[in-house]
């Protein structure tokens, strides 16, 4: 989740001054429960499905199943508050996440800090509140929520070519780079190579890649602190 990314990302890399900061590009949709120097990067879910042949886990019983367990046991381990909305299968065949997304583009523009509020927000009313994330009047709540002041011209303005432009941009990029799911990471480290790494469950990976203390729970960080 953004939550978890941030954990990684928040910690001060130690590098040499002749050394670059090794970056971590982060494709996400908000449609994905799963949704340093971090670049957020929306793209669409959907196309990247589409172009690479695979299915969403909730189109496939076997996995479907299975999807709702590790919701669960993620929610459970995380303390976040997970669970899958009771529609969810009607909104996914039914709505599309570009208006989302592109919303957020718009967002980007004026400042990042502002576009990651907006997608936590996002996520929380789609994964914690079982709300839409799909249409005009979703848009508007969620930015009236993280503070916008001007929530109409916001959405209008995302209907601009120009932020339709840049997410089939985005898209291409996270297909390019062999993605088919969401989140899709890239870490590029201080040696100008690039690693990818598909989910929320890599975050302990790309820590070891990077050097970088294992991001956990506030609870097992309390209980390793009570060891020393």
């Amino acid at each position: 989740t953004l939550q978890n990314v941030d954990q990684i990302g928040n910690k001060k890399f130690k590098m040499s001054k002749l050394l670059k900061m090794p970056r971590i590009d982060y494709y996400f949709d908000v449609i994905s429960p799963y949704s340093v120097s971090i670049r957020y990067i929306p793209f669409f879910l959907g196309a990247v499905m589409k172009e690479s042949g695979n299915r969403p886990p909730a189109m496939l019983p076997a996995r479907s199943v299975m999807m709702m367990r590790d919701l669960d046991r993620t929610a459970k381990f995380w303390n976040i508050p997970l669970t899958q909305p009771p529609k969810f299968m009607e909104w996914i065949m039914k709505y599309r996440t570009t208006g989302a997304m592109k919303v957020l583009l718009v967002l980007e523009e004026q400042a990042k800090e502002l576009m990651l509020r907006a997608a936590r927000e996002m996520w929380l009313r789609l994964w914690s509140r079982s709300e839409k994330i799909f249409e005009d009047g979703d848009f508007i709540e969620v930015l009236k929520a993280v503070g916008v002041k001007n929530p109409e011209e916001i959405v209008a303005k995302s209907k601009e070519e120009k932020y339709a432009k840049i997410l089939t941009e985005n898209t291409k990029k996270g297909v390019d780079l062999s993605a088919y799911g969401a989140p899709w990471i890239n870490v590029v480290t201080t040696d100008g190579n690039e690693h990818s790494f598909f989910g929320s469950d890599r975050f302990h990976l790309i820590a070891d890649l990077l050097q970088q203390p294992q991001p956990l729970p506030d609870k097992f960080m309390s209980s390793q602190k009570s060891k020393l």
